[in-house]
Order: C-alpha cells, then sequence, then structure tokens
C-alpha cells in the first residue's frame, strides 16, 4: 500500500432525489441517489501509508517538530540483528518526516526513556512542557493511567508532575493541550459520564487546572471517546466507538465556532473504516495529517499520512499561506455532505437538501443528461421528466464591475477563441432559470452566467483566464457570504471537467 494515493471527489451542492438513511449498532450505511456539481480534482488530498515498520507496544504516533514521534523497542535499533538480541526495553523514537526509517530515528530524550503513547502526549506550542499519559500503581493492585507534564530543556526531560485534579481512582488519559495553552481537554471516567470514557475539559487558572467539566452528551456518548486532539483553530478531534459509525473506533471532528464546538462529525470512509481509526493529529505546517488503524485491535498497525497538494490551486487560491490549510479543506469537505462515495451529513442537513430541491423529479425518473457538459437555456425549462430538447446555445455575456448604485452593466466583448478556456467562480445552484441576474460581491455588484448542468441551474461569477484570478475571486466571494463557492471551466459554453485544465 505504499506510495498509493487517493483521490478525493470535493462536492459543493448536493442534488438529493431521494435518500435512505439506515443507522444501525456499530455501523454507518447510506444508500443515497445523489448528483454532484464537482470536478475530478486530483492530487487535492493525497494519502499514503508510511513506510516504517513499528514494533513497538502500540502503532500510535505524534507529530513532534519537524517529524514524528513512535514507540519502538530498543532491540530494532541496535546493530546485531533482531532476532540475535534476546531482550530490549520500549523508548520513544524521533524520526524526521523527510526520511520516515528506523535507521533514521533516534531517542526522544537523551535522558529518558519516555516509553508513553505518543497519541496520548500533547506539546506546548514551544516545545517546552509535554503532558502525557502515565500508568500508575493504585493501591498497588493495579496500574490506572493518569495525566503527567514535564518540561523539556536542552533535549532531556525533568521531573514528572502528576496533574491535581487527577488524584482520584479513575482513569485519566490522553490530554490534549489549546494552542495558547489556556484549556486541556482530556479522555476519563470520572464522574459524571455518559458512560464509558468520556472528554473533558479542564482551563488553567493562576491557582492551577480547573475542576474537570464534561462536554457533554453531544460529544460524549454511552462508548469511548479517547486521543482528542486540537488543531490551530481549536477545532477538536477525537475517536469514538459510541456514535454511529463505520465500525470500531471512528475518527469524528468538532468544529469550533469561536464560543464552543458543534455535534461531531463522521470523517467518512475517506479516514474510517470498519477497523479502529487512532491518534488523528495536524502537523504545525497545517498541510499534513497522522492517524494510525489498527486491525481487530491487535497491537500492530497501519499509518496514514494525508497531506495537501500546493499545486491543488481550487482550494488554496493565490499563494496566500492562510489558505494553504488542510483543516480549512476538512471543514469544506465535510460542510457538503458529500465526500468519496460516501454521505457525511446529519439527517437534518439531509432533510434540509431535499428540501431544497423538492422541485426535481426523482432521479429514477428523469432521463439520463445529454452527452454536453453544459447548455445556456433562453427560457423557462421544463424538468427532465422526457428527453430534453435541443435549444440554443448563447455565448456568456461579459461581466462589467459598477458602483451599488447603479444597474449592472454589460458591454460586448470579442468572441473567444473556441478552444480557449475561462475560469467562472460557481456560487448558487437553483431549479429554476434566471433566478439571480446579478449578485452582490464585496460591496460590488456583478452580473452572473448561468448554465445548465446535470438537472439544475448554475449561477458563476466573472471569467478569468488563469485559475490564481480566479481563485482570488473565489476567496472574495467566500468572505461575501457564499461558503459553497468554488472554480470552474468553461470552453465556449460548455463546462469542462477535465482536471488537466487547472494545472497552469
Amino acid at each position: 500500500m505504499n506510495s498509493r494515493s487517493t483521490h478525493i471527489k470535493l462536492a459543493i451542492y448536493l442534488l438529493l432525489g431521494t435518500t435512505l438513511f439506515s443507522p444501525s449498532v456499530g455501523a454507518f450505511h447510506v444508500s443515497a441517489a445523489v448528483q454532484d456539481d464537482s470536478v475530478w480534482v486530483e492530487e487535492l488530498l493525497l494519502k499514503d501509508t508510511l513506510g516504517l515498520q513499528i514494533s513497538g507496544p502500540s502503532s500510535d504516533v505524534k507529530f513532534y517538530m519537524n517529524g514524528m514521534i513512535f514507540l519502538s523497542n530498543t532491540k530494532y535499533h541496535q546493530k546485531m540483528i533482531p532476532d540475535h538480541i534476546a531482550f530490549g526495553v520500549v523508548k520513544a523514537y524521533f524520526v524526521p518526516l523527510e526520511y520516515v526509517a528506523l535507521e533514521s530515528s533516534r531517542p526522544l530524550f537523551v535522558n529518558d526513556d519516555f516509553p508513553y503513547s505518543p497519541a496520548g502526549m500533547s506539546f506546548t506550542r514551544d516545545y517546552s512542557t509535554v503532558y502525557f499519559t502515565k500508568p500508575v500503581g493504585l493501591y498497588g493492585k493495579r496500574n490506572v493511567e493518569k495525566i503527567f507534564q514535564t518540561s523539556i530543556v536542552n533535549g532531556e526531560t525533568t521531573e514528572h508532575n502528576q496533574l491535581a485534579f487527577t488524584g482520584d481512582p479513575s482513569r485519566y488519559m490522553h490530554p490534549a493541550i489549546s494552542l495558547d495553552d489556556s484549556y486541556m481537554i482530556f479522555s476519563s471516567d470520572r464522574t459524571p459520564s455518559s458512560g464509558g470514557l468520556d472528554l473533558f475539559i479542564s482551563r488553567k487558572t493562576p491557582s492551577g487546572w480547573s475542576t474537570p467539566v464534561n462536554m457533554g452528551d453531544n460529544i460524549n456518548s454511552s462508548g469511548h471517546e479517547w486521543y482528542p486532539y486540537l488543531d490551530h483553530r481549536n477545532n477538536l478531534y477525537f475517536s469514538s466507538s459510541g456514535h454511529m459509525g463505520y465500525g470500531g473506533y471512528d475518527v469524528y471532528v468538532c468544529f469550533f465556532d469561536g464560543t464552543g464546538w458543534g455535534n461531531p462529525q463522521n470523517m467518512t470512509g475517506y479516514v474510517n473504516s470498519n477497523a479502529d481509526e487512532l491518534g488523528f493529529s495536524l502537523h504545525p505546517n497545517k498541510k499534513m495529517a497522522l492517524f494510525s488503524r489498527v486491525i481487530d485491535t491487535e497491537s500492530s498497525g497501519e499509518i496514514f499520512k494525508m497531506t495537501l497538494n500546493d499545486k491543488a490551486l481550487l482550494l488554496s487560491g493565490i499563494e496566500d499561506p492562510g489558505n494553504q490549510d488542510i483543516a480549512g479543506l476538512f471543514q469544506d469537505m465535510l460542510g457538503t455532505g458529500y465526500t468519496s462515495g460516501a454521505l457525511a451529513a446529519s439527517p437534518e442537513e439531509m432533510e434540509k437538501a431535499r428540501m431544497d430541491v423538492s422541485a426535481l423529479p426523482l432521479l429514477s425518473e428523469t432521463k439520463a443528461p445529454e452527452p454536453e457538459q453544459a447548455k445556456i437555456v433562453e427560457t423557462t425549462p421544463v424538468l427532465q421528466t422526457e428527453p430534453e430538447p435541443v435549444q440554443q446555445v448563447v455565448e456568456p455575456e461579459p461581466i462589467l464591475e459598477v458602483a451599488v448604485a447603479e444597474p449592472v452593466v454589460e458591454t460586448p466583448e470579442p468572441e473567444p477563441a473556441p478552444d480557449r478556456v475561462v475560469f467562472r467562480v460557481q456560487i448558487l445552484s437553483n431549479s429554476k432559470a434566471k433566478s439571480s441576474p446579478s449578485v452582490t460581491i464585496a460591496g460590488t455588484r456583478y452580473s452572473t452566467f448561468e448554465y445548465y448542468y446535470k438537472g439544475a441551474y448554475r449561477i458563476t461569477v466573472g471569467e478569468f483566464s488563469t485559475v490564481q484570478e480566479a481563485s482570488a475571486f473565489r476567496t472574495k466571494c467566500k468572505s461575501s457570504g457564499y461558503d459553497q463557492a468554488f472554480v470552474a471551466a468553461f470552453r465556449g459554453s460548455e463546462r469542462v471537467t477535465d482536471p488537466a485544465v487547472f494545472r497552469q
């Protein structure tokens, strides 16, 4: 599976004719008739397995600076053949992302084996402190996980200090520290609980960490929630066995809205499977994510790496570092409700989508679309319950920016060459023609270009000769409230879905 890339289809608008949503215990199954309005964007999000055979007690990993941490037995890092070495100890190792291999790894700390779960670690932004999960003996009878912290000085750890709120007999594990070090989310079976391990939050105060508070039934379930992770946007990722998913532990995300976290959203079949997906985290450069997959609860498993392609201009737009963010892609991906062939939207969102297109016929009653990708229709259409008549194709009207108070001004331009590709920003879809002859973007009024595609009328704004220009305008459209805006290509009046036209 090494060097295997997976192409993801990013759907911007859903046309749901009929949907069957059948939840079952421990399994996620959706059968839906879906017409998506996206192009195949090759290499938008790449997923590979890492070529690193981990022989430690677990296969979870964690980003650390320009590399990652994993657990391994020291005997596999000796010059002798491992089979000839009778014993060794478990130790945390660091390996640079530029060369992921055992021979390029080194002990994480000079003075400390630090044999603790990498995915259960959390570092402060400056890497001066690490919070981690460490088992301790409880009344001399059994080990119970507790949260500790230690400082990192010149590549060495200092004293391990247990956090004060973990002093009771409950389990405390997998701390996730916020970017500003002001609060921590962790997993625990302390009371009150929804069942199993729940996620709790504690805030840093002048007198120490506050009493933990359960994050509520909208996030926690009757199963286990663990391995929380907070990204640079404070979005919360975690693994759960209690929410509706694909089987085993799935990765979920709760997006942060500035004051709190929304409901968990399954990271879809692009990440999850019927195995256990654990320890999801993002690299500080915002272009990479890691998680582990374990089958049948075995300690060995696969490590997956996902990266954002710098050439994916449909997502990143102009060369703005703020747009080169894999977390933003995940949010866009889940916001559409359609990803890699699996619906991730909630039943309420799906119902809303059905209502928005209730005037359309069921897909089973609709004739297949004609070979043409797009048409411009002069008259009010008849829904496609019978073959579409041949309709006149009209060349797109040029667009001129004018002051808001003035009417939209349209002036003719020379007819483009037949093979010339132009880029427009699609912002809306509608079941009726001419629903939005003009729109206002960032205080300026623009006329629109409308085309008919896959059973609905698509509304676009602007006309650009390069992807970079169109992507810059897409950013402006999104900031004006058109969250689903994306770049589409046209040759004459026909929509072009060949990914090659976007590689300029």
